[in-house]
């Protein structure tokens, strides 16, 4: 969720609305609780695969974008840091915010009981801080994506730069085939409670790196049709029959079914990835004016919104919605999905007032 430019400096449009659709069925994903699911078959494939596609998608756009940055010219290791800059800091204090305001809100009389119930049960910092470090935070599970971004942009990174920046096609095919033999090799390996981090890695490796050898492809139409049908199809049948309750994980049970399948996801999700950004940038989608609005809106806030849909304006307010006033499950997807675009608009609103009063204060 890094910004976008295009060769001027400019936002690039059409990245915008890849992203303000990604975002978009992020916040489809985390707008179900686990109890609608279980009641809903139809909640529950809709759940499936979002989640095979959502996170995939954004990690493959990260290595397209890097791509992109490298193309302009700029080296490995500063196009690293410009972008760790803008991941950091939201990171690490959105982390420290989440466990100050839980620790607090624990303690409530009222809302205490209902927190401990759902699992935000009081733990100290430094219990805190090693499940963030480990992919696996507690009380914003979610952070897990920036996280693991930050890392896979430094190991792409580093390992562009020790080639002088010249191998980047090189470096990225190596990666990509070091995270599948990674995925082959997990059940052999006594990860302890590492094995959540050490997945994502092996997981998005190849994606991120797949992102950048993809980004100067120009496929025939008939060609993206295919390629994009195949990917779509695979998302219809893994959800269907081979993935877990989670969404991502997989109800497979061999290592080598395992494997296979995210074999066929690295070869085949891109081409879908791939068509929908043609459709994009040749305008193609979206059909209404008012879609692209909310669409470009959702992908250039999609950091803002990220960080502020998740635990209250889905998690937390879902809890309260569906589990203690019983409100049927549509509806609190509704609402959840309404405060998720509304808190995060009324903050960039905020954010822009000020920034435009400091600069009229320094022109005065």
């Amino acid at each position: 969720m890094t910004r976008q430019e295009s060769p001027g400096g400019g936002r690039i449009a059409w990245l915008d609305l890849c992203k303000g659709l990604a975002m978009a069925l992020v916040l489809v994903g985390h707008s179900m609780r686990d109890e609608m699911r279980s009641a809903s078959p139809a909640l529950d494939f809709i759940y499936r695969s979002v989640y095979i596609f959502h996170m995939t998608w954004f990690f493959w756009m990260a290595g397209y974008t890097y791509r992109l940055a490298r193309d302009r010219g700029r080296p490995p290791v500063q196009t690293a840091m410009r972008r760790l800059k803008k991941q950091l800091w939201p990171w690490a204090a959105y982390t420290l915010l989440i466990y100050a305001l839980f620790s607090l809100a624990v303690r409530l009389p009222g809302v205490g009981g209902t927190l401990k119930s759902a699992g935000y049960a009081p733990m100290p910092i430094g219990d805190y801080i090693l499940s963030a470090l480990r992919a696996d935070n507690p009380w914003a599970y979610h952070l897990w994506f920036l996280y693991v971004l930050m890392l896979l942009t430094l190991i792409v990174s580093l390992a562009d730069g020790a080639f002088g920046g010249r191998r980047l096609n090189v470096v990225c095919g190596a990666l990509a085939i070091l995270g599948l033999a990674g995925v082959a090799a997990r059940g052999e390996l006594a990860l302890g409670d590492w094995w959540r981090l050490y997945d994502y890695i092996t997981l998005y490796l190849p994606v991120f790196c797949l992102g950048t050898l993809m980004a100067n492809m120009r496929p025939s139409w008939p060609a993206l049709w295919a390629w994009g049908g195949a990917g779509f199809a695979y998302i219809m049948i893994r959800a269907a029959f081979f993935s877990g309750f989670s969404g991502n994980s997989l109800s497979v049970d061999s290592a080598s079914g395992r494997f296979a399948l995210y074999l066929l996801a690295d070869l085949l999700l891109p081409g879908l990835m791939l068509l929908l950004g043609r459709l994009f940038e040749t305008g193609i989608l979206p059909r209404t004016g008012l879609a692209k609005r909310a669409l470009s809106f959702l992908g250039r806030e999609s950091m803002l919104i990220y960080l502020l849909h998740q635990p209250f304006c889905c998690a937390f307010l879902g809890l309260v919605l569906f589990t203690r006033l019983r409100l049927p499950a549509l509806p609190v997807m509704a609402v959840c999905l309404a405060a998720s675009v509304a808190v995060p608009w009324a903050a960039a609103w905020a954010r822009d007032r000020i920034r435009a009063r400091r600069i009229q204060n320094t022109k005065g």
